[in-house]
């Protein structure tokens, strides 16, 4: 049966091009610049638009899909120093999209990016390395490589590293604890990218405590590298320290610490938070990670059921039912 670094190879250097999905979707917003804006910024020179071009006819996206024309706008940003499109375009000449195959070509492309800190480009130089891809096979430069793309956060490159790390390859000492470390890194950021399904998948496989996993593997929704929330977080926002407070209950990506769950709900519920106050309200209710106080919780998911919050008020409903409270008494606990 194949080991995971044998099935990691052909999947990972593929990192570039899933990136484009990835990035197309983060900037999918109502704000997103037109085809005809984005065009006439990279025919007036602007490198950034010259690469979201490049993206946009990779996928089709708005425009007639076009693997040339890609590589091409590609080549003019990463010309121009652009690490983004100089990772684009060593990913192209690896695998022959849009433009001729050509290992080496890929090689100096994506080393360009990997040197300017471009981490899907040092994550693809590492694999490079690893398997002896128009370099000189060498594990010291893949893990050097591997890492500094763990590092900033890349979950493909996190999730290569802990695939060393679990079978032990490339010079590194097996390590299940270390494994788990870097696939957690990976698996609480955005579905979309690749390495966190597969690290998802590979923490469920670890069960135990890790078992949480497993109904999480193809789960959409993210949490994003927990540093980055915990700096939001402390910064005040509200959705963030909601997100600290999911992740603290359930143990994703952090150890499980229901007090510290509640923590950070109760500083995202005092902002008027719904889902936070929901969750907080259910703590309250079921003594979980407070001290019980049913006053409390019923106070909180009153909050957030007036807010529109299901949750609170789906919980209320069936209180409700079973004559546990009375839904009119919302009024009075909101006007305290």
């Amino acid at each position: 049966m194949e080991g995971p670094i044998g099935t990691l190879a052909r999947v990972v250097m593929w990192v570039g091009l899933a990136a484009f999905a990835c990035s197309a979707q983060a900037s999918g917003a109502d704000k997103r610049p037109s085809f005809e804006e984005v065009q006439a910024a990279a025919k007036a020179g602007s490198a950034e638009a010259e690469n979201d071009l490049g993206n946009r006819y990779l996928q089709g996206a708005g425009v007639a899909k076009d693997e040339v024309k890609a590589a091409i706008w590609y080549r003019k940003a990463a010309e121009q120093g652009y690490a983004p499109a100089q990772s684009a375009l060593g990913g192209l000449y690896l695998h022959g999209v849009g433009v001729p195959p050509d290992a080496m070509q890929a090689s100096e492309w994506i080393r360009k990016a990997a040197e300017q800190g471009e981490a899907l480009a040092q994550s693809d130089l590492g694999m490079m390395y690893l398997k002896g891809i128009a370099v000189p096979q060498d594990d010291t430069q893949a893990i050097l490589w591997l890492r500094k793309a763990a590092e900033q956060g890349s979950p493909a490159g996190q999730y290569n590293l802990a695939s060393l790390y679990q079978r032990g390859g490339a010079g590194l000492a097996e390590d299940d604890a270390e494994a788990i470390r870097w696939y957690g890194k990976a698996a609480v950021q955005a579905a979309s990218q690749l390495g966190v399904r597969q690290s998802r998948q590979k923490l469920c496989e670890y069960r135990g405590e890790n078992s949480v996993w497993c109904s999480e593997v193809d789960a959409p929704g993210a949490f994003g590298p927990v540093d980055d929330l915990v700096a939001a977080a402390e910064g005040g926002d509200a959705k963030a320290q909601s997100a600290l407070g999911d992740m603290y209950q359930r143990g994703l990506g952090v150890q499980k610490d229901v007090a510290q769950s509640a923590d950070w709900y109760r500083k995202a519920a005092a902002s008027g938070y719904a889902p936070a106050q929901a969750m907080l309200g259910y703590m309250y209710y079921e003594g979980i990670g407070v001290t019980k106080d049913i006053d409390v919780g019923l106070s909180l998911y009153c909050k957030a059921a007036a807010q529109g919050n299901s949750r609170a008020r789906a919980n209320l409903e069936i209180m409700q039912i079973y004559g546990q409270f009375d839904l009119k008494e919302c009024s009075v606990r909101l006007a305290r």
